[in-house]
């Protein structure tokens, strides 16, 4: 990658190097910020983030192309963010003007009731389909999207070089996203998951995903989405015209369950958010507060929280949750 030329160089090297140190490796999002740093410098060469020179770089981008993307937005506006959060209070942070408003799947919240009688259908309807492994894969594959929050193309593609049950981790690579990670595991889990390794070794001794598919290779998209629906169903969950739980919702209780529980316990919840960001690989902090937004009727700390962070709750891209 090349150099930083303008006035802003020094700062938006920290700003790398402050996502780097997070983990993210920003390297799309590099590519806008090095044209966004070439446009001030024959622009002014400010060095600071201007509404005027920002604004102006962002009309300028958007001339260019018919495209509805707007992928390159949101390394600005993190910029300003940055800026802003490290003293310099008169950044200017790109507001939603500039952004156009994408669809996003409706999210449903599992109750516990539902999530014990989705594993319990889950459970008995694997043994009545007969294809090799289903016995062993679905319920284990959903039990990871529900302990640990991922995404379900992460635990689709998660290989079986990057599961160390003995050291208590596995380790999500190769991300749409660009954000590895390291994930601790439950004792519970880590047990469940040794179980399902010796058993389902047995019909796959040379597979290279955890969580394999019928034959053995990656396992698809549309087996997890069908399966998913099939069991909810089947256990006599309700399924309607507004109401569609996903399996990616277990990525939502994740998030929503986990800051409850913190409520609950009494800690602070502020201080616990960006524990909660790398564990689910979210580019920043704006991305996990969306989920204090979800939850406002159960959450007893939700108006202190947002009353001092609104700037925060987000504008959420499809690939952050």
């Amino acid at each position: 990658m090349r150099d930083f030329v303008s006035n802003l160089a020094r700062k938006l090297e920290d700003f790398l190097d402050y996502k780097h140190a997070l983990g993210i490796k920003y390297h799309t999002a590099s590519f806008y910020l090095l044209e966004f740093d070439g446009y001030n410098l024959e622009h002014g060469n400010l060095n600071t983030l201007t509404k005027e020179m920002t604004e102006n770089w962002v009309i300028w981008h958007a001339e260019k192309t018919e495209s509805q993307d707007r992928s390159w937005i949101p390394p600005i506006r993190e910029f300003g963010r940055y800026l802003q959060s490290i003293g310099e209070k008169d950044a200017y942070v790109l507001d939603d003007r500039f952004s156009i408003q994408k669809y996003h799947a409706e999210i449903y919240l599992m109750s516990a009731d539902e999530i014990l009688a989705f594993f319990r259908e889950c459970d008995s309807y694997v043994m009545r389909r007969k294809f090799p492994g289903r016995p062993y894969v679905l319920p284990a594959l959903y039990r990871f999207l529900y302990c640990c929050g991922v995404r379900c193309a992460e635990a689709r593609k998660l290989k079986c070089k990057d599961v160390h049950l003995k050291e208590g981790y596995v380790d999500i690579l190769d991300t749409k996203s660009h954000r590895d990670r390291r994930l601790y595991l439950s004792e519970e889990l880590i047990s469940y998951l040794f179980k399902y390794d010796k058993a389902v070794s047995v019909c796959f001794p040379e597979r290279e995903y955890f969580f394999p598919g019928s034959n053995g290779g990656i396992c698809s998209a549309d087996t997890v989405s069908y399966n998913f629906r099939k069991i909810w169903i089947s256990a006599g969950l309700k399924r309607d015209g507004k109401v569609k739980p996903r399996a990616y919702d277990f990525r939502h209780h994740f998030a929503c369950a986990n800051i409850m529980r913190w409520s609950q316990e009494g800690k602070n919840v502020n201080a616990m958010l960006p524990y909660l960001m790398r564990y689910m690989g979210h580019a920043s902090l704006e991305s996990t507060y969306y989920y204090i937004h979800l939850i406002p009727d159960y959450f007893p700390q939700y108006i202190q929280l947002t009353s001092s962070a609104e700037a925060l709750i987000p504008e959420v891209e499809t690939y952050e949750v």
